[in-house]
């Protein structure tokens, strides 16, 4: 790619500040359940409080439980599932999704619900041993693929969670989903968000996606 690396990286960034913020400027939000973009502990907090406020998130909540403690974890995963695609930076609720995967034996998935919801501030007696089992399942060592945890300070520095990556791959690479395989790939590998940024700009999948875009950074129209 002729263009620098850091023009892209800029210009990606900044598009990615204008799509949350476009999210939390929507009309007609009630105050209680706006999602507050300014920093990542931000984003945090006010997912978890507008998410257990809004009754659209605690109707998904509740059916799901109900699957749950009747032992229907598809239906129950389904739910929480559903939950979260209204408020993706819950973190509870990721722990709770990552149990039900991990009742029909599907680790991977269980896996990239742990590992989200480790990035967005779980605590760690809550996710460690699960997350360490699921891996286990999978011959996943944890020296090559450590466990990261939410610290405060900059995004850019933060561990990435599966929104974050749904979130980049739509913006970098014009993709609307993403198996399983490479979304744990890239939870376990990439350290903070901007290394995934990094990481997806440098994949061929980039310029293939964004070859006009790339020709006006060049230009300096972006």
């Amino acid at each position: 790619m002729s263009v620098s690396r850091k023009a892209v990286i800029a210009s990606m960034q900044k598009l990615a500040r204008n799509a949350t913020t476009d999210v939390n400027a929507s009309p007609g939000v009630a105050p209680d359940l706006r999602v507050d973009f300014a920093n990542r502990g931000q984003l945090i907090e006010s997912s978890q409080r507008a998410a257990l406020s809004d009754d659209r998130f605690m109707t998904h909540v509740r059916s799901a439980d109900k699957m749950r403690d009747e032992g229907n974890w598809v239906a129950a995963e389904a739910g929480y599932a559903a939950a979260l695609s209204l408020y993706p930076y819950e973190r509870s609720y990721w722990v709770q999704l990552a149990h039900m995967a991990k009742e029909q034996e599907n680790f991977m998935r269980a896996e990239i619900a742990y590992r989200t919801a480790c990035a967005l501030g779980a605590r760690p007696q809550d996710v460690v041993e699960h997350l360490q089992f699921v891996m286990a399942r999978q011959n996943a060592d944890e020296g090559r693929f450590p466990i990261r945890f939410y610290r405060p300070g900059p995004a850019a520095q933060q561990p990435p969670a599966q929104p974050d990556v749904a979130l980049l791959a739509k913006l970098a690479w014009l993709v609307g989903g993403m198996d399983d395989q490479d979304m744990v790939k890239l939870l376990r590998t990439n350290a903070t968000c901007d290394a995934l940024l990094a990481m997806m700009i440098g994949d061929p999948r980039f310029e293939r996606a964004n070859r006009d875009w790339i020709e006006l950074v060049r230009e300096g129209e972006l």
